[in-house]
């Protein structure tokens, strides 16, 4: 389930591993913001008794949303803590506002289409 969608203010999550493929995590829910509509993931950790492992890159994948950490180590079924990198996230919430309002304000002074 992708969490960010309901709460983009969320910053931790526990949730299960569903997939594992080397490096390539599929979580049960997610609060990681994939590559998407030309925004940036997010980043952040995954914690799995005491061991952390850096979230890299995330991205949609035929309708899943695959973790890139950093090592391998997790498996199918662990019980896992995520922290996004809030700073980042904040960041790119504030500067996707920042570019709509943007686009809307070129279109009403220029009449051009932003897509």
């Amino acid at each position: 389930m992708e969490v960010y969608l309901k709460d983009s203010y969320k910053k931790e999550l526990e949730t299960k591993v569903k997939k594992v493929n080397g490096r390539e995590i599929i979580l049960d829910e997610t609060i990681f913001y994939p590559e998407s509509g030309g925004q940036a993931f997010d980043t952040g950790k995954i914690f799995m008794n005491g061991e952390e492992f850096n979230v890299i890159e995330v991205k949609k994948r035929e309708g899943k949303i695959v973790h890139i950490v950093n090592k391998e180590g997790l498996n199918n079924e662990d019980k896992v803590k995520c922290i996004i990198d809030w700073g980042r996230r904040y960041k790119l919430m504030r500067s996707h506002t920042a570019i709509h309002i943007f686009c809307a304000i070129v279109n009403k002074e220029t009449g051009a289409l932003i897509t």
